[in-house]
């Protein structure tokens, strides 16, 4: 069964905190704060709780149906996430620029976004 839309933001956030192949505590607390106030049912708050046990990679098909300022709010969660426990690494750059990728987030949009997010550093 494919992931509800809520679920697929959180899995994809869940990937970006373990970019960098830790997830740190203030990752994952963000992660059970989204997880305990999405509307989400008891299988999938149950699946989303797995996402903090073990690396979770970014899916290679995302969101398209999502409207423009939809796709930028979830790149902007993203960035956010990246920089929550205060280590922007090269692995999280990428997996950066995969979201923006596969959210068709045009690399100027993306750089606009990244510059209002205090502590992440574009590259």
């Amino acid at each position: 069964m494919a992931d509800s839309q809520i679920l697929s933001v959180i899995r994809m956030w869940a990937a970006i905190a373990w970019a960098d192949g830790v997830l740190a505590e203030a990752e994952a607390e963000g992660l059970r704060r989204l997880i305990r106030n999405a509307d989400l049912t008891a299988d999938e708050r149950a699946s989303a709780s797995h996402l903090l046990e073990q690396q979770v990679p970014l899916p290679d098909a995302y969101l398209t149906n999502l409207s423009p300022e939809s796709r930028r709010g979830v790149y902007r969660a993203a960035c956010r996430m990246a920089i929550v426990d205060h280590v922007f690494s090269d692995t999280e750059r990428k997996t950066l620029v995969k979201l923006r990728d596969l959210l068709a987030i045009p690399a100027e949009t993306a750089g606009e976004i990244e510059a209002d997010v205090p502590g992440l550093t574009n590259g």
